[in-house]
């Protein structure tokens, strides 16, 4: 090394020169300061806004070094003390946060975290240091002790692993940061390797002389929107061609539109009554105005890990987007800025976990720059927000266009609510209208009951007979009520539904039910008392009879199983090769087995249902435990028809008090006659919710398939067992008529009902409605076993 070069660097390390290096530091810390903070205050970036935090933590600690380099060429403290452990120190501290400054951009705790620890640990260091430095200070310079060659060591492998985790983020603008710790780290080698005499190194000094001021690179990452940034669509095309000829053909750009298609899409939004297609409506509408490549409406949920995207519109394509659900951890600050009621405006940074899941999510490899503005009511409350991104013509958003886009936001939340309360009142039509179903199916029930036990107690009990059709009457007069109500509902007459005719609705249908219990307990005395010795003769021989039959079919399970096993061994050709004939035909004794061996249970079932009537053991169920074990059981039926299973389940089951086995037999069976009726590559949608009817909670299970449908006139025999010389099969039911038939009995003994609609050339939704109690106030055998 030269004797200039030499003198350079002794200057620079002892006063007053050694000012001149705290003071380049210094400005250049307080200039890239000040360009974060004028750019966060332009931009409003949450990057920004970091930067400017992490600058401002560097320059507190170039302030502190400079107050005491200070203090120390004023001989108010002893310079040799304290400032060589403390330069070394802040060397390290600095290394931290400039890592911390370009590998995370974004708001990430795990970073914030270890950038504090670290910094904790170089402090402790510090201590430590000056503990061990204290008792040399006499005898050796600290250029020459033990403890200048730890902190040489610490501050080359802290370099290299800012170096290392800057690589592998790739942020924006990461060659910067890798070049500024880069030439720190030739400064720790080359002092390491030419050694000098004195308390500080004059060629680190200089290294971070040269790096400290590529700082000011730091605020620019991230580009401002500027006036010219948004296209007008053309004619479709793919969205790379768009946007190279946007960028090479159009000379004047726009940052809103006054196309005739804006003009159109608002008159769309205003004339829009469906409330499944305003959120369309909106989005294209916004996606016109704005200029913006994609728009989405986002809603938010009950679900604390989800949001929901009703529609969206992609200018480009001109077409519109379905909706779906959003993880809120894919998507972390454009989730707690819609929850908090905040805008927000992010570039296309690398490494921005928001940019990445929207990219993920929507099938795009850079969603390019995001703005979100939230729609608030007047009381503030967050209904969700209006999403903009422009991965096609890259187009930056300002700090304008936010106030744009929040104006409209505004003037969005009377047409949303317009939509909330239609869906609502669309739904209580609906619950309505099949609440009015179930009651006209148990009165056509009641009165077949009536009209068979009128030739028996006709003349025995004139009085009681009376009761029971001005009963049945009542419960007519009722219906027709409902359905009064129902018609004027479906009319229209009341945007908002009224509280006050719902609660009258619900007491009707609880009296309503509450009569059509006392026909049934009446019909039940009558039956009882018209009941005779032979009777009860004829009903033990049945179950004798029942007895045989279910043991004879236990015995049919053996000669079955030995069938289809060997018929697996010549289908697997494991004793020889099949011809074509010869396999088709093994295959049909297989399916012909399969059918007998579906048949004996049927018939086994049927012969042991009375008997297992009486060992119901009523306790908590878990539902989702039987829906999973019924999915299970059925999966080959619907994995062999590709049909696809849509479920709708609560976010909370509360346990059911019932009988495990018989309840998951009542699933299976519905499920195994939708999976039957249903055609090839069909779907079968299972739907399980709750229900309150006065003080008692019930569970409804609504199984709906896509099987064309039940003629009406077949209605009255669906849950009859149906497997019969002379009774030809229903169209539209997969069943022979037995598991239905079990269904139904099953279902009664737990004291709940069971009843299907269905629309022809569609299909048929088989409902169950169950007391979540079980009925165990009303049974006493459930009692005992409770």
């Amino acid at each position: 090394m030269s004797a200039f070069s030499s003198l350079i660097l002794t200057q620079l390390t002892v006063p007053p020169g050694d000012l001149i290096y705290y003071i380049v530091l210094v400005f250049a810390v307080a200039s890239a300061l000040q360009s974060a903070f004028n750019h966060w205050q332009a931009s409003e970036f949450p990057q920004a806004r970091r930067a400017f935090m992490g600058l401002g933590v560097l320059l507190v600690a170039q302030v502190i070094m400079f107050i005491f380099s200070g203090l120390g060429w004023q001989h108010l403290i002893d310079p040799k003390a304290i400032l060589p452990p403390l330069d070394r120190a802040y060397i390290i501290f600095g290394i931290i946060w400039i890592t911390w400054l370009y590998a995370f951009p974004e708001p990430s705790k795990t970073a914030d975290a270890a950038a504090a620890l670290l910094s904790l640990l170089v402090i402790t260091a510090f201590g430590l240091s000056l503990l061990v430095w204290l008792p040399q200070i006499a005898n050796v310079s600290y250029n020459q002790t033990n403890d200048d060659l730890y902190w040489q060591i610490g501050s080359l492998l802290a370099a290299l692993g800012g170096i290392a985790a800057i690589f592998m983020r790739k942020p924006d603008g990461m060659w910067n940061g890798i070049i500024l710790l880069a030439i720190g780290f030739l400064g720790h080698a080359g002092h390491l390797l030419f050694p000098v005499e004195g308390n500080y190194s004059g060629i680190v000094r200089l290294a971070y002389m040269a790096a400290y001021p590529i700082l000011l690179t730091l605020p620019q990452r991230f580009s401002i929107s500027s006036t010219t940034t948004a296209v007008n669509p053309g004619t479709p095309a793919h969205p790379t061609t768009k946007k190279q000829d946007a960028l090479t053909n159009i000379q004047e750009r726009r940052r809103y539109s006054t196309d005739p298609k804006t003009f159109h899409a608002m008159l769309a939004l205003a004339a829009e009554t469906n409330p499944q297609k305003i959120s369309q409506a909106i989005t294209r509408a916004i996606a016109q105005t704005m200029l913006s490549d994609l728009c989405f409406m986002i809603f938010l949920t009950d679900n604390n890990n989800q949001l929901q995207i009703a529609g969206g519109y992609d200018l480009i394509r001109e077409d519109s987007l379905e909706g779906g659900s959003l993880n809120k951890s894919a998507i972390p600050m454009l989730a707690n800025s819609l929850q908090r009621g905040r805008p927000l405006r992010m570039p296309a940074s690398s490494t921005s976990a928001d940019v990445k899941g929207l990219g993920d999510i929507l099938g795009l490899p850079n969603p390019g720059h995001l703005l979100c503005v939230p729609i608030l009511t007047p009381e503030k409350q967050s209904l969700g927000g209006v999403l903009l991104l422009s991965p096609y013509s890259d187009r930056t958003w300002s700090a304008d266009d936010q106030a744009y886009l929040a104006n409209i936001a505004s003037a969005l939340v009377p047409i949303i609510k317009r939509s909330q309360s239609s869906n609502l009142l669309e739904a209580q039509n609906g619950q309505t209208h099949a609440k009015i179903n179930d009651l006209e199916f148990h009165v056509k029930e009641l009165t077949l009951q009536l009209e068979a036990a009128q030739a028996e107690i006709q003349n025995n009990n004139p009085i009681e007979m009376a009761s029971l059709v001005a009963a049945q009457e009542e419960s007519q007069r009722l219906i027709q009520q409902l359905q009064a109500e129902n018609a004027e509902l479906q009319s229209g007459k009341s945007i908002e539904p009224s509280t006050a005719s719902a609660a009258q609705i619900e007491n009707e249908l609880k009296a309503s039910l509450q009569e059509m219990a006392r026909l049934q307990n009446q019909l039940a005395e009558v039956n009882m008392n018209t009941q005779d010795p032979e009777k009860v003769q004829s009903s033990t021989k049945s179950i004798e009879q029942a007895e045989v039959i279910a043991s004879i079919s236990q015995e049919l399970r053996q000669p079955l199983s030995s069938i289809v096993g060997y018929t697996d061994l010549l289908l697997g050709e494991s004793v020889g090769i099949l011809g074509t004939l010869q396999r088709k035909f093994v295959e049909r004794i297989k399916a012909s087995t399969e059918r007998i061996n579906n048949l004996t249970d049927d018939m086994i079932q049927i012969t042991t249902l009375e008997a297992e009537l009486n060992d119901l053991k009523f306790e908590p169920v878990d539902l989702n435990v039987v829906i999973d074990n019924a999915m299970s059981y059925t999966s080959t039926q619907v994995r062999e028809k590709n049909i696809s299973m849509h479920i709708d389940l609560p976010k909370q089951l509360m346990p059911v008090q019932a009988d495990r086995e018989a309840l998951q037999q009542i699933l299976i069976h519905l499920l195994q006659n939708a999976g039957a009726a249903t055609p090839f590559e069909g779907s079968v949608r299972l739907k399980v919710q709750t229900q309150s009817e006065g003080k008692t909670e019930y569970i409804l299970i609504q199984v709906t398939d896509t099987g064309g449908g039940i003629p009406a006139n077949e209605l009255s025999r669906v849950f009859t067992r149906l497997y019969r010389a002379d009774n030809v099969l229903i169209q539209g039911v997969g069943d022979t008529g037995v598991g239905l038939s079990i269904t139904k009995t099953l279902t009664e003994a737990h004291h709940g009902r069971i009843w299907v609609e269905s629309e022809q050339g569609v299909g048929s939704t088989f409902s169950v409605l169950l007391p979540i109690s079980g009925g165990i106030e009303n049974n006493p055998a459930a009692k005992g076993t409770k």
